[in-house]
């Protein structure tokens, strides 16, 4: 429940109690009341004043009590590679696991931020991936012969 919702209900069990309160200490005639009219308003009024502020009091915890924050969402690690290749040089850069599957390796799966930068001259070959790469051992045999 919100808090301004539990305070309103809060508010609105002080004025029942209050009411109620003087209703009784104006409708039943106790031997110790006064016996003028304005002093019995009197009476009655801060006995029903005290009893709403008791009644208030026992509702203030829970009307107080706060929600529990939600658990931040966990940070994702950031990434950030960068290369520079030339000749015949070969970079493979991977932002997650490499050949490895996700659930073997924990968490897995894409990293936070991915920053991945790379510059490539002559016959050099980048491949990159943001988050996880699997390659057979099939493929470096590929790459190597074209």
């Amino acid at each position: 429940m919100a808090r301004w919702a539990r305070w309103s209900v809060t508010l609105v069990v002080a004025a029942v109690v209050f009411g109620v309160c003087l209703w009784v200490a104006r409708s039943v005639s106790f031997g110790w009341m006064p016996k003028a009219e304005a002093d019995r308003w009197v009476v009655a009024t801060a006995f029903a004043t005290l009893m709403g502020t008791v009644a208030a009091a026992a509702v203030d915890r829970w009307a107080n009590r706060e929600q529990p924050a939600p658990l931040p969402e966990p940070e994702l690690p950031a990434v950030s590679q960068e290369v520079v290749a030339s000749g015949q040089a070969r970079v493979n850069q991977a932002g997650g696991n490499q050949n490895t599957p996700s659930s073997a390796a924990g968490a897995g799966g894409v990293p936070g931020r991915v920053v991945q930068k790379a510059e490539a001259s002559d016959d050099a070959s980048v491949n990159q991936a943001g988050g996880d790469q699997n390659t057979r051992p099939e493929d470096d045999e590929q790459q190597r012969q074209s």
